[in-house]
């Protein structure tokens, strides 16, 4: 065949190759802005282990700023580019992000500076390798566009285009700020809700506990490896976690220690009962403000015949500081960052567990105090505390619904021609 059939064929099979590269390309940048944007403080957490391999720091309000303006553009651009709207700023937004995304995927293909890109957060994770891949496959695709994009029409006249972004700005935005103040819609992590936060004797995925992480900290220059029970002081920064030992496919081992290195894991977290676990991951970052919502939380629930502890992140020395700072009436122990993020995102959180299984998790500036039931005479606390369950998922499915049958409506209206009639209205008056 030759060169001339070719492109005569492929012009004529041209609207079919732009749609299929718009709908499959824009559903990545979809998918990787929502799964991204659900779990922002994961990006968040993604991009301060970007910025510690790298010896940048910044203030964390800029990092979220950052999180949430990356994985918005993501969705809305490839959301653009699935449509076919504004089709010259979709295409060559999306390609300004491949100009970072590209070069940087190939530094971290040769040097690994992170365990993976974090280009789908926990959803998905790939290695390195293959997101480099991608990202060379993407760039390609984005690039036959840029020159055969816009001639092939999108489902919306130019002039209704706007109102398609605003849908679309307006539910990102929704679903990563619940994400960040509350907890992520969904949770890709190793401690789901509806599930034990540690397994029982009886469970099978038991043995998922014969695993063993050394812990990467950084200080002055000087890169090290320490295993849970020596974890270092505050003066050292966290860097990464790795596994050396076992399989850890869907699961991760929560390790609580005491004040001398033991590990009470067990004898701490109950099978019976109501328990509030309080979650601090990062001890540098403690907000001091909290302290008078845990107490009362623990006021709560205590006199209800439940028990509240907190778990953090804290540098053995800092311990009894920590301690007397909070004016704590509950018992502290301790664990490794990594695991307490993984477990539930914040500052500081509340994990509330009934028999051993998680119910709700929540940011402790989530929880009004006031609004929780008051003391019954038979002390049940239960209800006031279930209160507070959200079923992130279906208010998730109700949101993309509200977006999904939104933007329908806005195609039927587009199409009908009202809005070019009351357009050209509007103009000539």
């Amino acid at each position: 065949m030759k060169l001339a059939d070719i492109s005569c064929a492929l012009r004529r099979h041209d609207p079919w190759i732009v749609w299929t590269l718009r709908i499959v390309v824009g559903g990545v940048f979809i998918m990787s802005g929502l799964v991204k944007d659900i779990d922002l403080w994961g990006f968040v957490y993604k991009i301060e282990e970007y910025l510690t391999a790298w010896g940048i720091r910044q203030p964390r309000s800029m990092v979220v700023m950052a999180a949430l303006g990356i994985s918005g553009a993501e969705f809305i651009l490839g959301a653009m580019l699935a449509t076919g709207s504004y089709k010259r700023t979709a295409v060559w937004g999306l390609l300004a992000m491949m100009a970072v995304m590209l070069p940087l995927t190939l530094y971290i293909y040769i040097f690994s500076p992170v365990s993976d890109c974090g280009c789908f957060g926990d959803f998905w994770k790939l290695s390195n390798g293959a997101t480099f891949l991608k990202n060379i496959i993407i760039t390609a695709a984005l690039v036959w566009l840029a020159f055969r994009n816009k001639y092939v029409a999108g489902i919306y006249h130019a002039y209704s285009q706007w109102v398609e972004v605003t849908f679309c700005a307006i539910f990102i935005l929704a679903v990563g700020l619940y994400g960040y103040n509350v907890q992520p819609l969904l949770d890709f992590r190793s401690f789901p809700v509806g599930e034990r936060i540690v397994p029982s004797d009886d469970d099978d995925d038991s043995a998922a506990s014969d695993v063993t992480f050394e812990f990467i900290y950084e200080k002055d220059g000087v890169t090290q490896s320490f295993m849970d029970y020596e974890l270092p002081d505050s003066t050292w920064t966290f860097v990464e976690r790795r596994l050396i030992d076992g399989d850890l496919t869907d699961h991760t081992e929560l390790s609580v220690l005491d004040e001398f290195d033991d590990d009470v894991t067990l004898d701490v977290i109950s099978q019976e009962g109501e328990q509030l676990i309080v979650v601090l991951p990062q001890y540098d970052r403690a907000d001091a403000s909290f302290t008078y919502t845990v107490n009362e939380l623990n006021r709560y629930i205590t006199s209800h015949g439940g028990s509240l502890m907190e778990i953090g992140a804290i540098p053995k020395d800092c311990l009894d500081d920590w301690r007397d700072m909070s004016m704590a009436e509950y018992p502290i122990y301790r664990a490794e960052s990594t695991v307490l993020k993984e477990l539930s995102r914040g500052v500081m959180s509340a994990v509330y567990v009934v028999d051993g299984v998680i119910v709700w998790k929540r940011t402790l500036s989530s929880i009004n105090i006031d609004s929780l039931s008051p003391v019954t005479g038979d002390g049940d606390s239960s209800h006031g505390l279930m209160a507070l369950s959200v079923d992130g998922g279906m208010l998730l499915l109700r949101w993309a619904m509200m977006l999904a049958f939104s933007l329908l409506l806005l195609f039927l209206v587009d199409k009908s021609g009202y809005m070019s009639k009351w357009i050209a209205k509007v103009r000539k008056s």
